[in-house]
């Protein structure tokens, strides 16, 4: 679940950036990490997001702009990847 190479710093980044997003979006919740297969550097937090496609662009809007702010800041690569349930139904 949790990438073998998540130090201290990381966590901690991961645990911020879950929690600023989630005060707006109070529904997610962390259903578990990935690595990016093309970035070993690059750690994904799979949220799950039983939500709209409108309100999840706005989710993956914000969250973005906050990893953005940690990637300048700290040079960590972390990003909110959605999970969103009624997506499936969609694709079929």
């Amino acid at each position: 679940m949790i990438p073998h190479n998540i130090n201290h710093k990381q966590q901690e980044l991961i645990d911020r950036l879950f929690a600023q997003v989630q005060q707006h979006y109070p529904e997610i919740y962390i259903k578990g990490y990935e690595v990016n297969p093309d970035d070993k550097e690059h750690i994904w937090v799979i949220v799950h997001a039983p939500m709209d496609e409108e309100r999840e662009i706005e989710l993956g809007r914000y969250a973005s702009g906050l990893s953005t702010d940690i990637l300048m800041e700290y040079g960590y690569a972390i990003s909110l990847m959605t999970d969103n349930p009624t997506t499936a139904f969609a694709q079929l």
